[in-house]
């Protein structure tokens, strides 16, 4: 009993398991019973029609038919008329009571089966729910606890590579450094998923000069793609400016690099590009690069919460795959669209934000 407390969906899963089980044996019950009855039902009016051809045609001919009594049992014939059998009549409304008592007792019991399995199904949903309201919870709460060290740690690392002389030093200095930028990154999509997920992600729209947000973006990924000896390229219509929240922008940007360097880093790339032009319908920003790409299929489910691409990339590239997700997320509260085309693996990947052109200043 407290082994279900702690976790009652092995109990939701038998009840709906059973549910399930009774439900298609009722069902198959069911089909049996009509086709059964349809079949004899059949049976019984092709007697009939069998019969009253026989004494139609015996009529026509101007004769009595014989064995009247076998052809037509239902029927009390005299010499002079026809009734139908009291006992015909009784046994027919005998028929249609039980067939209608059955109908509503089955009809009920299914109801109640269905009634149960709804409840069943809502429990479930609602533990659901409540699992995922604590697992986020949980994050946000264990992100916070992060921040703080990896930022004293981040600084102590700076001061020491600054003030180390000792090659050595420096090289675990540096480090400390990328390992941490790294985990803070992650930090930091853990607790914008939880902040979107809970609408607690307000945009305050501002006129952002694209290119200057590009120019900060790049910066923040330029040393771990020269690491790699990716070159970035930027290719920025001049004085495009986007009405959008800036922070939101610069989240979009750090995350599509982020995303590009590791792609470039798996798939042997060496080549980002990013592109911002201003179209007859607005404006859109793309991230090219040359890494690992995507089967086109995939095209969507890239956008999903902790999808990742390939299993060659889930063993050689770190994160959470919360990085496209969170980005798909702003640019849609942002009032722009997103999408992401590839040709194949190993062949590149193109991630595109069109804006209206309202947001296009």
């Amino acid at each position: 009993m407290t082994a279900l407390r702690r976790d009652p969906s092995k109990a939701l899963l038998v009840g709906f398991l059973t549910l399930l089980v009774v439900l298609v044996i009722q069902v198959a019950w069911w089909v049996t019973d009509h086709v059964s009855y349809t079949s004899a039902v059949e049976r019984r009016i092709e007697a009939l029609y069998s019969a009253d051809a026989t004494v139609v045609g015996e009529l026509l001919r101007g004769r009595v038919p014989p064995a009247l009594d076998t052809l037509m049992p239902h029927l009390d014939i005299g010499s002079s008329d026809a009734r139908v059998k009291p006992d015909a009549l009784a046994e027919l409304a005998r028929d249609t009571a039980a067939r209608k008592n059955r109908y509503i007792w089955e009809g009920a019991f299914f109801l109640v089966v269905l009634i149960g399995g709804m409840g069943v199904l809502s429990r479930a949903i609602l533990h659901d729910r409540e699992l995922r309201r604590r697992q986020q919870n949980f994050l946000a709460a264990v992100s916070h606890e992060f921040k703080s060290p990896l930022a004293s740690m981040r600084l102590a690392a700076e001061t020491l590579v600054m003030r180390s002389k000792e090659p050595d030093t420096q090289r675990l200095g540096r480090r400390i450094l990328d390992d941490g930028e790294r985990l803070l990154r992650m930090v930091d999509n853990l607790l914008d998923t939880a902040r979107l997920e809970e609408g607690r992600h307000p945009l305050a729209q501002r006129t952002v000069d694209v290119e200057q947000a590009v120019r900060a973006a790049v910066g923040e990924v330029a040393e771990r793609a020269a690491l790699s000896r990716i070159e970035i390229d930027t290719q920025i219509d001049d004085a495009l400016e986007l009405t959008v929240d800036p922070n939101a922008l610069a989240t979009i940007l750090r995350n599509l690099l982020d995303n590009a360097v590791k792609a470039c880093a798996a798939g042997g790339g060496h080549s980002i590009v990013v592109t911002a032009r201003r179209t007859d319908h607005g404006a859109t920003l793309a991230v090219t690069d040359d890494g690992i790409g995507f089967p086109p299929e995939e095209a969507v489910m890239i956008f999903e919460k902790f999808h990742r691409i390939g299993d060659e990339l889930r063993r050689t590239t770190p994160g959470t795959g919360l990085g496209l997700y969170i980005v798909k997320r702003l640019v849609e509260q942002s009032g722009a669209k997103i999408r992401a085309e590839s040709e194949g693996t190993n062949r590149g990947a193109t991630v595109t934000i069109t804006w209206p052109r309202a947001a296009v200043r």
